[in-house]
């Protein structure tokens, strides 16, 4: 039986056994084929993933924006008598949701880089940034540049499932409607996929809602109650369900 030969190497010292030497494994075409398939199986899974994924984050960025605003209107109650910026504003020739939100840019509460949570991912109403010079900051939310209503004559002592933000709806009067048509596309009304929508509701809650097949939200079903068994809306008389509406969006 030949002996094991010690041969130095780079310094090294490694020991030849070419009787006892194991036989090389090769992977073959099975194995190969494993691989390959299990690389396809997760390419797949990861892929399929990635629309939900975007949808999620450019929804998140709407929520965001809009849990800003209402956190914004919180910031100009607590130093205007618990009232919101539209207070007065009708009597006062107040036309829209861009007029209303422009006071928070004249009150300091907001500044030109802050312009943008007024828009929304896949929205054709788009802040360009500019909101003018104080004290007017007439060019603050200029036409088509507000994605958002706000529900008119609410304070910060209102119900707080109020929802007193929204994304633009198709009209301004109670109650709103939004487009789940095919053919909504980014234009006003438009919905996301799955026919949801972002409300902003009194408490700064901010949710993805569900709207029903006809494109209105159940405004009586449950949401964080303050009420026991009744919806908000439940609390509210015949006569000031009737006085609801938004102020609406300006449209170029």
């Amino acid at each position: 039986m030949r002996l094991p030969i010690a041969i130095a190497l780079q310094g090294q010292f490694c020991w030849n056994t070419p009787m006892n030497e194991p036989p090389k494994v090769r992977w073959g075409c099975l194995q190969w084929g494993i691989v390959l398939g299990l690389g396809l199986l997760a390419w797949i899974f990861i892929a399929s993933f990635q629309p939900m994924i975007s949808r999620q984050g450019t929804q998140m960025q709407g929520v965001n924006n809009c849990r800003q605003i209402i956190i914004s209107l919180k910031l100009y109650a607590r130093d205007n008598g618990s009232a919101y910026p539209d207070a007065g504003l009708e009597t006062s020739g107040g036309e829209s949701a861009n007029q209303v939100f422009r006071k928070l840019f004249q009150e300091k509460i907001l500044t030109a880089t802050e312009e943008q949570i007024f828009g929304c991912t896949n929205s054709v109403f788009v802040p360009d940034g500019d909101i003018g010079t104080a004290p007017d900051f007439s060019k603050a939310l200029t036409p088509g540049e507000c994605h958002w209503m706000l529900l008119k004559s609410q304070t910060d002592f209102s119900i707080g499932d109020m929802p007193v933000v929204v994304e633009n709806a198709l009209n301004a009067s109670w109650p709103p409607k939004w487009d789940v048509s095919d053919q909504s596309g980014n234009k006003r009304g438009r919905v996301w996929k799955g026919n949801k929508i972002i409300v902003g509701r009194n408490d700064g809650s901010v949710a993805v809602e569900k709207l029903s097949p006809d494109g209105y939200i159940d405004w009586r079903r449950m949401f964080n109650s303050g009420y026991g068994s009744k919806s908000w809306i439940d609390s509210l008389s015949p006569e000031q369900i009737a006085n609801l509406s938004y102020w609406d969006i300006e449209e170029k």
